[in-house]
């Protein structure tokens, strides 16, 4: 049930980046995501054997976690592929940004 919110959450970025017309907004908006299931993955890695392990091990721990959860095959790899393009468009918009300063 928590990775349908996941990926909600995903469907919205992308929406309101759409609306905006800017493909920074999603990339800054998926990875934020991301980035924080990743760091909710190692708190509950933490925290093993509490309430609080099985909280948060319900989360999924990336975004491909819930794609590879949910597909498989071709789908996958082009969504995996897009996700790695997305990224890589993040990775040089934050070194850009870094360098300008």
């Amino acid at each position: 049930m928590d990775a349908f919110i996941v990926l909600l959450l995903v469907i919205i970025i992308i929406c309101w980046a759409c609306y905006r017309r800017k493909l920074s907004k999603a990339a800054y908006g998926i990875a934020a995501l991301d980035i924080f299931l990743r760091i909710v993955c190692w708190i509950a890695q933490q925290f093993k054997g509490g309430a609080v392990d099985v909280f948060l091990t319900r989360f999924p721990n990336s975004l491909l976690g819930v794609a590879g959860k949910y597909t498989d095959g071709i789908i996958y790899l082009i969504i995996a592929w897009a996700f790695i393009i997305l990224m890589c468009y993040f990775l040089f918009m934050t070194l850009s940004i870094f360098f300008k300063k």
